[in-house]
């Protein structure tokens, strides 16, 4: 997979099929809300897992009940890349 940034248009395009997800900086980002701590947690390990399948790290941010997964892509000049719309991709699948 491609460490190339995307286009405006690219990312535009990738949003486009991935409902929740917005573009922040330079960041794909998407927040969820769960039933308590403990949910938020285990949404946070599950991802981490799936982070590190595709040796690619978001950053994940546990507020109480809420899990907050921002992505970017270090190698492409902290830029978005296909790297981040496939883990997006795969995070949505697995929390929704």
């Amino acid at each position: 997979m491609s460490d190339q940034p995307l286009t405006e248009a690219e990312i535009e395009l990738a949003l486009s099929e991935l409902p929740g997800w917005t573009h922040v900086g330079d960041k794909l980002e998407q927040t969820w809300t769960f039933d308590g701590h403990l949910r938020a947690l285990a949404a946070a390990s599950a991802v981490g897992f799936l982070n590190e399948q595709r040796n690619h790290h978001a950053d994940l941010t546990i507020n109480y009940n809420k899990l907050r997964v921002s992505t970017t892509t270090h190698s492409a000049g902290n830029k978005v890349s296909a790297k981040d719309t496939d883990l997006a991709r795969a995070v949505s699948a697995l929390l929704e």
